[in-house]
């Protein structure tokens, strides 16, 4: 259970943060601009999260609606045999739901119910990676109440507080080779307390369980936007969302795999003249407090802190371009500290050693027709993993992102958007097992993750 439960929450922060898988395309005109929206919010709402102050210079009620598809594919190269094992088909939708009011022509409300970190990976069972994971997955939903003011004609600020939940699901398998043997059997053997399965000859890659590891957490963030009109045409925004620590509390639960091996008769002083199943041994393992006993584990996650600055800039009436870069505060997430229920786990100390990242967004937009507007974009970000921590769970990468979309009135009270959006990462060496002891090095990479992602956006949007 100890490797077990380390590898659940070892994986959390790679799935949460803001680059990597997380989901920054909780609206679909925004992310048709590549998510370039700090400085010009989209006028459906969606300002609650791009910068709380757009709320201040929208007029009337605004619900909007809308959903991405993603489609993840990619790919993991062996070094040593040069086997391609390719991701299975899978599909996630992450949704979003924005209402604003203007209370006055200066004071602005809203709420959103959005997942801004999400989505997930899965390998076959075949996969050399499956005892690190072969089915991860995160869902973490923001809360948000807003409030926004317009100080001068020029100057709006905006504020948020938002209560997240996150829940979390990792699959995976056991090595039974990488297993120790019961305490009680490494007695009746005469071997040392720790001696592992594969000192009994038991082959590297042998499955003896299937876990299931489940995680729940919550906690409140705050949020901040500022937007200045600096002249008719160039609009600057800055957003600020703060960073936030988030107590896990998880579950592991198993299920037994037959193996089907057998000892020779003699192989060990439990079986001088038949053979003995190996099944048997590893029932043992399922014992109360043994290694593989249900049980809890909990850890504390600090999301760390972004800032973007933005700026818009109208070309013409019809044609405008914006721009945001994006920091994220990832150095504070270096080491991990585990706590287990279970007395026969040891509580760890993981050192993960990640770095900050930065993203850069551009994006422009041109009403084209009087009932068409087209929007296009482009983004590029950094990697927060390093080279070490590159694995099943989240073969994260630097990253190109390419955007188009429209947007059309279907009457003119509702409107609808569409976008499109292309993920190249780059290929990055990594890892498919996990260290024994110790911090992971790029010595135990074996072989060569490649990732590409269609994302499919479609939103609605009501105006009072």
């Amino acid at each position: 259970m100890r490797r077990l439960a380390l590898l659940l929450f070892a994986g959390v922060p790679s799935l949460v943060q803001a680059q990597g898988f997380s989901v920054y395309e909780h609206n679909t005109c925004a992310m048709a601009r590549g998510g370039a929206a700090v400085a010009s919010p989209c006028a459906d709402g969606s300002a609650l999260w791009f910068n709380p102050a757009g709320l201040a210079g929208l007029s009337g009620t605004h619900l909007s609606a809308g959903g991405t598809l993603i489609h993840p594919f990619g790919n993991f190269t062996d070094d040593y045999t040069a086997t391609q094992t390719d991701m299975p088909d899978q599909n996630y939708l992450v949704p979003n739901l924005f209402i604003t009011h203007a209370v006055t022509s200066k004071f602005g409300v809203g709420f959103g119910i959005f997942a801004p970190y999400g989505l997930g990976t899965k390998w076959p069972t075949t996969f050399l990676g499956r005892f690190a994971g072969y089915n991860t997955s995160i869902k973490t939903i923001y809360f948000q109440p807003t409030i926004a003011y317009q100080i001068t004609p020029k100057l709006s600020v905006g504020g948020a507080l938002a209560y997240v939940h996150s829940s979390l699901e990792l699959h995976q398998r056991v090595d039974l080779s990488a297993q120790p043997l019961p305490p009680a059997l490494d007695g009746a053997l005469g071997l040392p307390v720790g001696t592992l399965f594969s000192a009994l000859g038991i082959q590297t890659g042998t499955d003896a369980a299937d876990a299931v590891l489940t995680a729940t957490g919550n906690t409140i963030t705050a949020h901040f936007g500022v937007l200045y009109k600096a002249t008719s045409a160039l609009t600057l925004g800055l957003r600020y969302l703060m960073g936030r620590t988030i107590s896990y509390s998880g579950s592991a639960n198993f299920t037994e795999l037959p193996t089907g091996d057998t000892l020779a008769a003699g192989a060990t002083p439990l079986n001088p003249s038949t053979p003995l199943p190996v099944d048997l041994l590893v029932a043992t393992q399922f014992l109360p407090d043994s290694a593989f006993a249900n049980g809890t584990a909990t850890t504390h996650v600090r999301m760390p802190a972004q800032v973007v600055l933005g700026a818009a800039y109208t070309v013409t009436p019809k044609w405008s371009v914006m721009s945001d870069v994006q920091y994220t505060r990832w150095r504070d997430f270096s080491t991990l500290n585990i706590n287990f229920a279970n007395p026969a786990t040891p509580d760890r100390h993981v050192i993960e050693g990640y770095k900050d990242t930065w993203a850069l967004r551009l994006g422009t937009e041109y009403q084209w027709r009087p009932k068409v507007t087209v929007r296009a974009g482009y983004l590029t970000h950094s990697a927060a993993a390093p080279a070490q921590t590159v694995t099943p769970l989240l073969p994260e990468g630097p990253r190109n992102e390419f955007t188009i979309g429209i947007g059309t009135p279907i009457t003119p009270a509702l409107h609808l958007d569409l976008a499109y959006q292309y993920i190249r990462q780059q290929s990055r060496r990594g890892r498919v097992t996990e260290p024994a002891s110790g911090p992971p090095t790029t010595a135990m990479n074996s072989g060569l993750y490649n990732f590409k992602a269609h994302l499919f956006g479609l939103g609605v949007a009501y105006t009072f």
